[in-house]
């Protein structure tokens, strides 16, 4: 399992890609993330569903063509995935502002393309 710090470090390196304040976004920088979290998120028994649903957007993203509109629904439903976790993880420290940052990020994504 990742140390705290380099969980917060992905987290902010993650939001920060979604929001745009990374140099332009490739299906390859996207993958490289997903990869990072998989793993991560597959050793805690809470946080195996948002692995499984990071899988489905690799999968999505890694596709040729790529469909947009379901990569948009994808990161939707790990938006709300990643919602319903924050409680578990507890109100203290910045944590559960970091997650609900990363849900707004991804939710954000999908409806800059429904704009």
């Amino acid at each position: 399992m990742k140390s705290l710090a380099d969980t917060t470090q992905l987290m902010e390196t993650t939001t920060s890609m979604l929001m745009g304040d990374e140099k332009s976004v490739t299906a390859e920088a996207g993958i490289a993330l997903i990869d990072q979290w998989i793993s991560p998120l597959s050793e805690s028994e809470n946080t195996q569903p948002i692995a499984h649903e990071l899988q489905k957007l690799k999968t999505l993203i890694s596709a040729n063509p790529t469909n947009s509109a379901d990569v948009f629904v994808q990161m939707g439903i790990l938006a709300a995935k990643v919602l319903l976790i924050a409680p578990e993880i507890g109100a203290e420290g910045e944590m559960p502002s970091l997650l609900a940052g990363l849900a707004a990020a991804l939710r954000g994504v999908g409806n800059l393309e429904k704009q």
